[in-house]
């Protein structure tokens, strides 16, 4: 009988504890913790509220913040296997306990590339108990034009299709002449003054558009400010490219590079995205009121401050990302035009390797589809005389051909930005690409044929040439084959 007794009495004290437990923190069934009172639940992004999320066509991440005294579920709409969430359910972030810390629950939200596929949407849903919250995320694809009529940077890179360099001119540097004086400054690495009659040439000869490099570094004040005489004439040679219906890219060219003040150095990176910063603040002002024709390249070929050309220091790249978040900053601050303008932004060095592409992030912007990315292409380096293997004393007869395995060599890392572009959905300019002069010039119409029907059958990638196709002087066309070599591309 006592036995008997001992048995009910514990019977009884672990029901009353089972049903004290059920009231506070669990629900009958999966033992999910529920509250004794109302439920809370709230989703917010930098402590706001948010109903709809959206990313552009590169994908990214975004952080949420969730706050319940509920254990907690989220659900994914059906099909949406291209939005990962960091986590799925877990325990009340509101503790109730005066002991310990309320902790709220960090959910990362991680678009994948949308490529070029169409714009798409889910909707994810946040559960707790009763509570229920829904967001819907919206992946774009930009539009042909933004609401302000801009075309998109896909568009006009499309439109870019083949174009040449206005090459050792405005960019050229040096100290053995007068900074001030303008004519020695365009004409010190053995070119004549650009002129209007040559713009039209090349737009005659059909190339679509003019990339024009800028050293900026030589007609800087003590004070940051670009000299007025240097700016004006950057802008006259601009309007020689807009007056020839060409579209023309303008950058910062040779303040990068070997020993270039900007420079992928992540101890000073501060000091130097504020130089930077500046500069653009000056050309955007300066060109703000020029249509989609003119685009903005941040910058050409930044090294780290070891001038390394193959792999960066430990942040290198890391600080060319935090100068292309730079330059579209400063460009967007300007207002105006310049919210629509596209702009292009370079990998580190201008390489195209897949180490290169992997560490590009892409800068945010506030509104889509207005970046392109840019690279440099003079593979093979025995055929474009990047490795200084060809010179004035190897007889014509003995100058390489082009061969299958050169296309191979070069279509394999045509593939890579091909598929950067693809994955991403970014518009791709190959910046500069080059074949050495005395090469046979059938010879080298077929580089120029393959380099761009390769890449423009399969992305959406324009080439620009870095040499002399059009005289200068004369303003003829000098290398007919090799010009047209490269519009075959334009039709595809």
């Amino acid at each position: 009988m006592n036995k008997l007794i001992s048995i009910n009495r514990l019977v009884l004290a672990m029901g009353l504890l089972l049903s004290a437990f059920g009231l506070m923190s669990c629900s009958d069934d999966d033992n999910k913790f529920v509250p004794d009172g109302a439920v809370e639940l709230s989703v917010t992004d930098h402590g706001a509220d948010v109903d709809a999320l959206s990313f552009n066509n590169y994908g990214g991440s975004k952080l949420l913040t969730l706050v319940t005294n509920a254990y907690w579920e989220i659900s994914v709409s059906d099909g949406a296997d291209w939005l990962v969430l960091s986590n799925r359910s877990g325990d009340p972030t509101i503790l109730n306990d005066p002991d310990k810390e309320d902790e709220p629950r960090y959910i990362k939200l991680t678009a994948k590339p949308l490529g070029n596929d169409a714009t798409r949407t889910c909707v994810v849903t946040f559960r707790a108990a009763d509570k229920v919250k829904t967001i819907t995320i919206t992946q774009q694809q930009p539009d042909a034009a933004d609401d302000a009529g801009w075309e998109s940077a896909h568009v006009a890179n499309r439109n870019m299709g083949v174009g040449v360099n206005l090459w050792n001119t405005l960019d050229a540097t040096g100290d053995w002449f007068d900074p001030d004086d303008i004519v020695a400054c365009e004409t010190c690495w053995g070119q004549p003054l650009a002129k209007q009659e040559w713009f039209d040439a090349v737009a005659a000869s059909g190339f679509k558009a003019v990339r024009v490099p800028v050293t900026w570094k030589l007609h800087i004040d003590e004070n940051g400010k670009v000299k007025e005489p240097w700016m004006n004439r950057v802008e006259e040679v601009v309007n020689y490219a807009l007056n020839a219906g060409l579209y023309c890219i303008v950058n910062v060219h040779h303040d990068t590079g070997d020993g270039g003040w900007v420079c992928a150095d992540l101890a000073n990176i501060e000091s130097i995205s504020e130089k930077f910063a500046g500069l653009w603040t000056q050309i955007a002002d300066r060109f703000n009121k020029y249509d989609h024709k003119l685009l903005f390249e941040g910058y050409n070929e930044v090294l780290d401050q070891n001038n390394s050309w193959v792999e960066p220091v430990e942040g290198g790249y890391e600080a060319i990302n935090i100068l292309a978040q730079t330059f579209v900053d400063a460009v967007r601050a300007t207002g105006g035009n310049n919210l629509h303008r596209n702009l292009i932004v370079n990998t580190y060095g201008g390489g195209g390797s897949a180490t290169r592409l992997k560490n590009m992030v892409m800068p945010a912007d506030k509104i889509p589809g207005h970046l392109m990315l840019q690279v440099h292409n003079y593979t093979p380096a025995g055929f474009s005389n990047l490795d200084g293997s060809l010179n004035e004393d190897i007889p014509v007869e003995e100058l390489p051909l082009w061969t299958k395995s050169y296309e191979k060599l070069l279509g394999e890392e045509l593939d890579l930005l091909i598929e950067f572009s693809n994955t991403y959905g970014v518009p791709v300019v190959i910046g500069e690409c080059g074949a050495y002069e005395r090469i046979l010039e059938e010879e080298r119409a077929k580089y120029s044929e393959f380099i761009t029907t390769y890449s423009r059958a399969r992305a959406n990638i324009s080439v620009f040439f870095w040499g002399q196709v059009i005289d200068r002087t004369t303003c003829e066309e000098l290398y007919p084959l090799f010009i047209d070599g490269f519009l075959k591309g334009l039709n595809l």
